[in-house]
Formats: C-alpha cells, sequence, structure tokens
C-alpha cells in the first residue's frame, strides 16, 4: 500500500486535480443526498385483504380466511402468518425472511390467492394484495375547514387531494372527513309486493337505462357518421321516469314504488382541527424521497392555492415530519461541527498550529468522498447515518493522526520533505492499514442483523465502513502528498531518542514513570485489572440501572387511540372522541389535535392507517410545542391525560407518545393460543384483570372483541326449497334491501355519485320489518318468516389467528419510568402464579420482548464474530497466538469503562445502544494496541533490547494513541452530553431528541475508550512483557523474530 502513496507524492499534481474533483462532487452529493428522520425499512410484509360487506366475523373466518390461509401456508420461507376475521373484512398478514424479496414475496401471494379465489364467495369483492413500507406512514396532515358546509369543504379538499398528489415524491394522499354525495333509491317494499315486483327488478332496470352505447358507422355520401345510442342520466330524477313494467298498457314507474333523491351518503369518517369540523388530507410520501424537499414543495402548492379558494377556508398543516427531520438532522449536524471543533483544538494542542492543520483537512476529505458514495449506493442522510458520521468523525483523524505525525517526526530529524513524507508513511503504513481493517471487522458482523432491527441499524456499519476506507485513502494518499508539498519543518537534526528524552513533557515524564513500576511489577499491575473487571461487575450488578431495549426519548408528538366496542356506530365513536378533546383542550403545552373518528390506526388495519376503518375507531392525534418552550416535560401530560382517560366509560383509550427508531411490539405482549376460541377468550380475561392490578403499567389492549350485536338469519333449507329459493338468493335480497346495491353511477362533469337501491329507512330499523321482508325469485314470492328464523345475539368482533391458530393477545404498556425488562419479570411471576393452562393451550411472551430476546442472541454472535475476525487479521499480521491475545485483552478490559459510564450516568444497558456500542468499541480500542505493539516489535527486530523497545514506543506513541483516543472521545461528546451549538441560530443546545436517542452509545464509547486507553499504555505493554518472558522461559522462544533473544530486564 506504500507503493500508492510514493505514485501519488511523485505525481502531486493529479493528487491536486484529484482534491478538487473529491470537493466539487462531494458538495453536489451533500446537498443533493435525501434527507429522512429513519431509514427505509424494507421487510417482506404481504397484506391480503377481501371485503365482503355485511358478513359476521366467525362467517369470515370460515367462509375468507381459512380458505385463502390453506393456500397460503404453503408458500416457502414464511416467518410468521397473522390474520384478522371482522366484520365485513378479511386481512391476512403475511411475514416472509428479511432474506426474500419484496417483489417476489407479492406475486408468490397473489398466485396463492388466485388459486384461492374460486373457494371464495362470489359475491365477496375481489382480494387486494398490498405490500407494507414502513417508511409509508403520513409525513404531514393538511387540515381544511370553512364556513360553507361539509359537502363543498369535501369538494375543495378533494381539489386540494389531486394537486397535492402531483407534487413529485407524494406517493397518495388520504381524505377522511367531509360527506359525500350519492343518489338515492328508497324502495317501498308494499308497493313492490302490491305490483309484484322485486328489489333487483328496480336495480336491473336502473343499470339498464343508464348506459351510452355505441352503433357503429354508416357511409353516407363522402361522409362516416358514427352512431351513438346516448342513456346516460344528466339528471338524477330521470330515474323516477323510468319504466319498470307495464300492467295492461298502464306502465309502473319508478316513482311508484321508490322515493329518489340527490342526497349524502352516509358518513364513514369525522375529521376535526382543535374541535373545528374540516376534512384531513394525509400525505405520504414516495421511498426514498427527500422529506424535506417534499414537504416545502407541498407548502409552497398550498401557499399558491390559498388565494383560489373560498374566502373562509382555512388551510393548516399538522403532525409535520419534516419539521422532526429537519430539527433531528439540525441536532446531529450541529454536534457533528461542535465535535469537528473540539477536535481540531485537541490536535492544535497536541501538534501545533501546523501539524494540526494536515491532520485536520482528512476529515472534511474523507466526509466528502463519504456522502458521494453514500449516494451511490443509494443511501439517505437519515438518522442513523448521521449519527454513524458523529461515531466516525473522531476516528477519521487517527490514520491521519499516526501519518502525519511520523511524517513530522522525520522532517525534525532532517529528512527531506518528500523523503520524509514516503518513509514516515511507509513506516506506519502497515499498522495503519491493520487498524483500520480490524476496525471494519468489528462492524462488518453487523451486516447481517435480520429483521426489522437489523434493516434499521445495518445503515452504521456500512457508512462507518465506507468512511472508515474513504480516511484510510486520504491518510495513504491526500495527506503525504499535501506533507511533501506543502509541510516545511525547520529540522533539529536530533535523533529520535534524543528528542524524546530532552523535550518530555510533564504527561510524557510521568507516564515514563508509571510503565517503568508497571514493567517491574508486571504480575501485580495484570491482576490488579483483572480485579478491576471483576469488581466492577460485581458492583454493577448490586448498583446497576436495569437494561432497557430501546431509549425512551421525550415524545414531541402522541397520538390518543380509543376504541369502543366493536358494532359502535360512527356517531356514538365520534361523543367519546369529543370527550377527550374536552380534556386535551386544558392541556396549555398542547399546539393543535387532529381528530378523525372511524379511520384505522395501524398500517396492519384493515385500509391501512389514516384511511377509511371500522366505525368505532378513532384516533387524536397531538402536536406539543417546541422543545424550548415547555415548561415540563410531555410524559407529564400524556400521564395526565391518561388519567382523565379513565372518566370514559364504556371505551378503550391508549395514549402514547411517537417513538424514535424502528417499529416494535407492546413492551408487555402476551399471547394466548388453542382450540377452543371460548375458553380462550376466559383465559384472556383472567389475563387482563390480573395485569390491571400490576402497578405501572397502563393501556390495557386486548384484541378479543366480545358483544357483538348480531341478527342471524337461519334458513329452514328445506322449507326455502318449496318456493324454490337458495341461501344465496335469500341473502343476496336481504343484503340488498339493509345494505344497498350499487345499481349504476351517475357522472356530473368529471365527478360521479354511486346510484344506490334499497329499501327505505324506515322499513329496515327494525327486526320486525325484516321479518315481513318479501323474497321474489324466478316468479316466486314468500316473506322472509315462512322460511327463516330471525333472532339476535352477540357474536365476536375479531378473531385473530396466527400460523393458523386461534389466538388472543393482551398487552400493556408502561407508566414513564418504568423500566421494561424488571416489569416483564413482574408479569410472568403474576401470571405464572395466577393462570393455570388448560392442557393444549399456550402462553408466549411476544412483542418487544420477543425482538428484545433476537437482538441479544444477535449482538452476542456479532461481538464473539468481530472478536473473532479481529483475531484472525492479527494473527495473519503479527504471525502470533500470543500477540492477538495481548492485543485483544484490552477489549475484554475495557468493559471496565462500559460499566463505570453506565453508573455514573444512571443510564440502563441498552441492548441495541450499548450493545452496539460495545462492538463499535472492540474495532476502535485494538487500533492503538496495534500501533504501540508493532512499533515496539518493529525496534526490537533493529536490535534493542525489549524493555528500551517497550518503553521507547510507549513514549514514541503516546502522542498518537492520546490523540486518536481524546479525537474520538470529543467527537462524541456532544452528543453523550447533550449540549452542542446552534450554528444556525447562533444558540446553545443544552436538550435534543437526537442526543436522548444514541447518548447511551455515545458514553458506552467514550467511557470505555478513556479506559481503554489506559490500557493500552500501561496493561498491554506489561502483559506483552510477561507473555514473551514466559515464552523465552518455557518455549525458549520470543514474541518477535529478533534472534537471539534479548536480555530480560524486567527479571
Amino acid at each position: 500500500m506504500a507503493g500508492i502513496t510514493t505514485y501519488s507524492i511523485k505525481n502531486y499534481m493529479a493528487i491536486y486535480a484529484l482534491i478538487f474533483i473529491v470537493v466539487v462532487v462531494g458538495l453536489n452529493s451533500y446537498i443533493t443526498l435525501p434527507r429522512e428522520a429513519n431509514p427505509d425499512i424494507s421487510i417482506p410484509f404481504v397484506i391480503v385483504t377481501t371485503t365482503y360487506q355485511g358478513v359476521a366475523p366467525t362467517d369470515i373466518e370460515s367462509l375468507v380466511t381459512q380458505e385463502i390461509e390453506k393456500e397460503l401456508k404453503n408458500i416457502n420461507n414464511i416467518k410468521e402468518m397473522r390474520s384478522s376475521s371482522k366484520e365485513g373484512v378479511s386481512a391476512i398478514t403475511v411475514e416472509f425472511d428479511p432474506s426474500v424479496d419484496l417483489d417476489e414475496a407479492v406475486q408468490k401471494v397473489r398466485d396463492k390467492v388466485n388459486t384461492a379465489k374460486p373457494k371464495l364467495p362470489p359475491d365477496a369483492d375481489e382480494p387486494v394484495i398490498s405490500e407494507i413500507n414502513f417508511s409509508n406512514i403520513p409525513i404531514m396532515i393538511v387540515n381544511v375547514s370553512g364556513e360553507y358546509g361539509l359537502v363543498r369543504l369535501k369538494k375543495v379538499a378533494e381539489e386540494l387531494q389531486n394537486k397535492v398528489e402531483q407534487v413529485a415524491g407524494v406517493l397518495k394522499v388520504t381524505l377522511a372527513g367531509g360527506l359525500e354525495r350519492e343518489v338515492k333509491v328508497d324502495v317501498d317494499p308494499e308497493r313492490l309486493l302490491y305490483y309484484n315486483l322485486s328489489l333487483q327488478d328496480v336495480v336491473d332496470v336502473i343499470k339498464d337505462e343508464n348506459v351510452t352505447i355505441p352503433g357503429g358507422s354508416i357511409d353516407i355520401g363522402n361522409y362516416k357518421y358514427l352512431i351513438r345510442v346516448p342513456g346516460e342520466f344528466d339528471d338524477p330524477m330521470i330515474i323516477k321516469e323510468l319504466v319498470l313494467k307495464s300492467n295492461n298498457l298502464k306502465p309502473v314507474y319508478i316513482r311508484d314504488v321508490a322515493d329518489v333523491s340527490f342526497g349524502y351518503k352516509r358518513a364513514s369518517s369525522f375529521a376535526r382541527l382543535n374541535g373545528v369540523e374540516g376534512v384531513s388530507l394525509s400525505v405520504t410520501k414516495r421511498t426514498g424521497e427527500n422529506i424535506i424537499k417534499v414537504s416545502d414543495e407541498i407548502k409552497k402548492l398550498l401557499k399558491l392555492e390559498q388565494p383560489s379558494l373560498p374566502r373562509t377556508t382555512k388551510v393548516r398543516i399538522t403532525a409535520d415530519q419534516s419539521e422532526m427531520t429537519r430539527t433531528l438532522l439540525n441536532d446531529l449536524e450541529n454536534n457533528i461541527i461542535s465535535g469537528l471543533i473540539l477536535v481540531l483544538i485537541v490536535l492544535f494542542f497536541f501538534l501545533g498550529i501546523k501539524v494540526a492543520v494536515f491532520v485536520a483537512l482528512s476529515i472534511p476529505f474523507s466526509m466528502l468522498i463519504s456522502f458521494f458514495v453514500l449516494q451511490v449506493v443509494g443511501f439517505s442522510l437519515n438518522m442513523v447515518v448521521l449519527f454513524s458520521l458523529i461515531l466516525a468523525l473522531g476516528m477519521l483523524v487517527d490514520n491521519a493522526i499516526v501519518i502525519v505525525e511520523n511524517i513530522y517526526r522525520h522532517a525534525e530529524e532532517g529528512t527531506p520533505p518528500f523523503e520524509a513524507a514516503m518513509k514516515g508513511t511507509a513506516e506506519v503504513a502497515k499498522p495503519v492499514i491493520i487498524s483500520t481493517v480490524t476496525t471494519l471487522c468489528a462492524f462488518f458482523p453487523m451486516v447481517f442483523w435480520p429483521g426489522i432491527m437489523g434493516e434499521f441499524m445495518v445503515y452504521l456499519p456500512y457508512t462507518i465502513s465506507i468512511t472508515l476506507t474513504s480516511s484510510l485513502f486520504v491518510a495513504m494518499v491526500i495527506n503525504p502528498t499535501l506533507c511533501a508539498t506543502l509541510l516545511h519543518v525547520k529540522a533539529h537534526g536530533k535523533k529520535m531518542n534524543e528528542l524524546n528524552e530532552k523535550e518530555l513533557g510533564f504527561l510524557k515524564s510521568q507516564y515514563k514513570r508509571f510503565l517503568q513500576i508497571a514493567l517491574k511489577r508486571r504480575g501485580l499491575t495484570f491482576g490488579l485489572a483483572i480485579i478491576s473487571l471483576v469488581l466492577v461487575m460485581m458492583v454493577y450488578g448490586v448498583l446497576g440501572h436495569g437494561v432497557e431495549f430501546f431509549p425512551d426519548v421525550e415524545p414531541s408528538k402522541a397520538f390518543v387511540d380509543i376504541e369502543a366496542p366493536a358494532g359502535t356506530n360512527l356517531k356514538a365513536s365520534d361523543l367519546f372522541a369529543q370527550v377527550m378533546e374536552g380534556f386535551i383542550k386544558k392541556r396549555d403545552d398542547i399546539e393543535t389535535y387532529v381528530t378523525n373518528v372511524g379511520v384505522s390506526t395501524s398500517q396492519f388495519d384493515f385500509g391501512g392507517m389514516g384511511e377509511a376503518g371500522p366505525s368505532h375507531k378513532s384516533r387524536i392525534a397531538l402536536d406539543f410545542i417546541d422543545r424550548e418552550d415547555r415548561t415540563r416535560p410531555t410524559y407529564d401530560s400524556i400521564d395526565k391525560l391518561r388519567q382523565n382517560a379513565k372518566k370514559i366509560i364504556g371505551a378503550n383509550v391508549m395514549i402514547d407518545g411517537e417513538h424514535m427508531g424502528p417499529p416494535s411490539g407492546p413492551p408487555i405482549n402476551v399471547e394466548l393460543s388453542g382450540p377452543d376460541y371460548d375458553l380462550l377468550s376466559g383465559l384472556s380475561l383472567q389475563v387482563a384483570e390480573t395485569l390491571k392490578k400490576i402497578p405501572g403499567l397502563v393501556d390495557l389492549e386486548s384484541d378479543y372483541s366480545a358483544g357483538r350485536p348480531e341478527i342471524s338469519v337461519t334458513i329452514d333449507r328445506e322449507q326455502a326449497a318449496k318456493y324454490g329459493f337458495s341461501t344465496k338468493d335469500i341473502a343476496n335480497v336481504i343484503r340488498t334491501a339493509i345494505h344497498g346495491q350499487k345499481a349504476s353511477t351517475f357522472r356530473q362533469s368529471k365527478d360521479e355519485y354511486d346510484i344506490r337501491v334499497r329499501l327505505q329507512l324506515n322499513r329496515r330499523d327494525r327486526i320486525e320489518k325484516l321479518k315481513s321482508l318479501f323474497i321474489k325469485h324466478e316468479g316466486n314470492l314468500a316473506p322472509l318468516s315462512s322460511f327463516a328464523k330471525i333472532t339476535t345475539s352477540s357474536g365476536y368482533g375479531d378473531i385473530a389467528h396466527i400460523d393458523q391458530k386461534r389466538v388472543i393477545t393482551v398487552s400493556t404498556k408502561l407508566a414513564s419510568g418504568i423500566n421494561q425488562n424488571a416489569m416483564l419479570a413482574t408479569v410472568k411471576e403474576k401470571l405464572t402464579e395466577k393462570i393455570a393452562l388448560p392442557e393444549g393451550y399456550r402462553m408466549a411472551y411476544t412483542g418487544q420482548d420477543k425482538e428484545q430476546q433476537e437482538s441479544e442472541e444477535f449482538l452476542t454472535k456479532a461481538f464473539i464474530g468481530a472478536l473473532l475476525l479481529i483475531a484472525f487479521v492479527l494473527i495473519l499480521e503479527f504471525n502470533s497466538f500470543a500477540t492477538p491475545l495481548i492485543i485483544l485483552s484490552s477489549v475484554v478490559l475495557s468493559m471496565i469503562g462500559v460499566v463505570i459510564g453506565l453508573m455514573v450516568t444512571v443510564t440502563p444497558f441498552g441492548v441495541i445502544m450499548t450493545g452496539v456500542g460495545v462492538i463499535s468499541l472492540a474495532g476502535v480500542v485494538v487500533n492503538n494496541s496495534i500501533v504501540l505493539l508493532d512499533y515496539t516489535i518493529l525496534l526490537r527486530e533493529r536490535g534493542m533490547g525489549k524493555y528500551n523497545a517497550i518503553v521507547t514506543a510507549g513514549m514514541t506513541r503516546l502522542r498518537p494513541v492520546l490523540l486518536t483516543a481524546i479525537t474520538t472521545i470529543l467527537g462524541l461528546m456532544p452528543m453523550a452530553v447533550g449540549i452542542s451549538f446552534d450554528f444556525k441560530k447562533f444558540s446553545l443546545i443544552t436538550q435534543s431528541d437526537s442526543s436522548e436517542w444514541w447518548g447511551p452509545m455515545a458514553v458506552a464509547i467514550i467511557f470505555g475508550l478513556g479506559f481503554a486507553t489506559v490500557l493500552t499504555l500501561v496493561v498491554v505493554p506489561t502483559l506483552y512483557s510477561l507473555l514473551d518472558s514466559m515464552a523465552s522461559r518455557l518455549l525458549g522462544t520470543s514474541l518477535t523474530n529478533e534472534s537471539p533473544l534479548d536480555k530480560d530486564h524486567t527479571g
């Protein structure tokens, strides 16, 4: 690799041209890189949604869900299959192994669904197959209100919807609220009976008359005329005059049996902003698009459209994810700049301005190259990538420090600049490359992190690898070239030993004295290090602050999800939402709140998050005031609202703050499975009652929904057959009578409205009237009561399956400040004590606990894998087993610092953050040990005695070792302490979301590296000396290639 340095120095003009290209291309890449808060997560989730309006959950389960599940189970590489059978809809979620391509997964599911279609009810809707992308969540809500009624308001919102959807980068815009018109044909059943007609006769006439059919063309003279038969209605009132049949030449019109009106559809959702009725537009961007750019374009469009809207129209944006992204990116960028300045100050202090400038240049050059590579591989600037850049910030200068410092030392000794650059680089090239490779080895296993966590965190090892490789290129090519052409040093003409001995500062002299003492008491020194590790671990076992999966970050947004009993209509659900709005109004730290009644609250719910869903569900989205304006944590308001929610009787209210990071399951999630759903329901109620009594658990939720009101029509098939009726004939008539049937479409300009036929409202509002409904089919006519029994009962609101087994899930969230792992242990103990499971029934703890166990298992393997990879590279470098063992011992002993850091900062051990921090630390810690021992061995090979070689190497490498550690620590310091400077507003930042989130990882690396540096400078040389002595006495060999063996100066 040193050859590339020599080539670069000799062709320095080409390198200057390369520098110019790097600056131009790198800056362009930085400006154009997409910005996102979270990385795009691509997990192959495929959802099969089948609607069958008006059908009970048990029938949905048997007629639709099970039929599709039977086919889907034959697909390979399915990780888990979940289903939900609700009134009128079957939703099956298939999760594939992460290795499966999403397009391939969708195609496999589509093929199997096509196989199942013939077995589905013919009047069920076509199954809809969709994929889930966790980045496809609304980036903002556009709220439209005005003083001119919901009908016109919805039209205005729909026009805005169409225009916003045309903005580059927008995937879809979902509308909620407002009223939609339809043509209603409300039939009087008694008049139908009088004229011996059926509902289907009305539907068929409308369908046959509202058509425009081309009649071909005809040649007349020199022209060809097209023939049209225009029949589409230009006025809905034409429907009244349509003829159903003629009795003795007297026509029977639709007006004779039905009322026709151009009215409104039954509202499917309500929307309000701060309690004011309106229409909301949920905007979702395309994957990989720049959220800030898309958001700015939408805001620009809305500003341009405002003058053309009706006079009283108000348009307000809430739940704007781009603002959070902007804030998060600003935090991270400020931390990068703050860390950079701290690093530069240290470099100037230690190296002087000349050397510091050459070392510092490696930071922007490495960053610019990294930005270009990130853009080429299709990454966005998200929170994980930016933190990775912060983590790499201190490491970027490591290689440059070692190389430039060595070049500078040779120049001080009188070597000409070009020769000093080539000689200085060549001398340390091998350890620099090896140290970079070992760092990459530490991060490499994380590339294989499976599941959603892996999709989220995998950006860290990739970004670190790109950045460190860039820094190695800069250190080996650009830095030596700049030093050779621009570094002018006044030569001292002194040898290295003389220079070190005569120009030792206080730090060096104290280090030399301490190292000499340690070398005289090698066994004691190493023994104290081991004892310290054991004692610290024991103390942490007593004084530790528990374990957490992810850090808890104070939310800037929260969501209130209200779930009334299944079957609750929209107006009743709205009353619950209004009560909750009353509590929200009293909170002075809530800036805005948007209420949506009758919408889905999850991507896994039917329709997708924010879209039309079951009438018993509502969501209120809360935006808190800015962090700097708050007088108390937002957790306080969330806890207070939870207390208020307890006053709402008859609905389950769940309140949760917005979470950073990848989506994960509930902290407490209990799954009960077994064959008998009634028995499962009883067990789930026992679990729920037990959990209610445990302090610290909030927002109890169960997917068991009992008491769903049903009207069962039990048909006597034998009796019905006498009239020539089949079950399908009867069901279709009932469905048209109650739910209605879309007969055709009325077009008015570019708008389309359904023409719906059903019974008049006062003829379908009671069970008695349903009994008197007459069924007519192929000339046969009979009342429903003559061959069917109509009863009322309660059925299941939702029947859930996991891998085709019936499952009921009970989950809860945690109150503020409650540790998830400690609470889970309590829950397991209580449920084991209280719940006796019958044979064939199972209780499993999933959700966050399952994901945590999977992450723990992977990170343990990744840490072991990293150590093995590092060991292999070190064995390759040193051709020895003992030397790599010495170097790796510093990794293990660095845990002393990690554990002390967690105790000092009162931080729980984070499975993800601390775990990744420890793995990252493994790569960083070995670098200094490599540089130190490599130079020790080099000196011994040149003929220096062991003792002198160890002391001289320590003194010579003290400055670069301290610098590489301090720069890495200072680069992370703003993130760890949460204090940085806002370079846009020129103000001090004392708190930020990003530091709360990434702080635990920064703490682990800072404290671990701090203690590891001491170990590198003292314990590693001591252990090297000790093992070398043991090798020479027992095996007659040495840890170096020197021959004959040195005399052991340390006894």
